[in-house]
């Protein structure tokens, strides 16, 4: 095994701690702008006059992979996944590290999640419960397991 690897498999002892001391507070304070400052502590990158739900997971391996632009929305139960480590535990390959960007005033419904490597364009909307694996398209309207962009086809109906 690559010792790279399994430092982004694993992530720095420490900046871990920190992120899961941080973790509880930003999951249950009470009013947005608390669970904010908890995930900035993180090292979540977020803009101004954005909203955090409940119970959200952002990078808990690195957190500063995790790009939230100005006005954006993450609602309660997302999870926003900067690494993905099952090739790496299974012997089949290296860690998958790569950031997650959540730009501009982009709406992320309840209980999504979000693989690494995905941008969720400006002002797209991402419907509840869905799983994005690909980019999501600026202004885009998508939902599903996985997430397709359904505004294209209600209108080519």
């Amino acid at each position: 095994m690559n010792p790279s690897d399994e430092m982004k498999a694993k992530g720095n002892f420490w900046r871990r701690a920190l992120g899961v001391l941080f973790l509880l507070p930003a999951w249950f304070a009470p009013h947005t702008v608390l669970r904010i400052f908890f995930h900035r502590l993180r090292g979540v990158r977020i803009g101004k006059g954005c909203e955090i739900g409940y119970f959200v997971v952002m990078g808990n391996v690195h957190p500063e992979m995790i790009i939230i632009e100005d006005g954006a929305v993450v609602t309660a139960h997302c999870t926003l996944l900067e690494h993905d480590n099952a090739y790496y535990y299974t012997g089949r390959g290296a860690v998958d590290s790569r950031p997650v960007v959540v730009k501009k005033k982009a709406f992320v419904g309840i209980g999504c999640v979000v693989f690494p490597g995905v941008t969720i364009g400006e002002r797209a909307i991402v419907g509840a419960m869905s799983l994005v694996k690909h980019d999501v398209d600026a202004d885009a309207v998508v939902c599903g397991q996985p997430a397709r962009d359904i505004k294209a086809e209600r209108t080519s109906r």
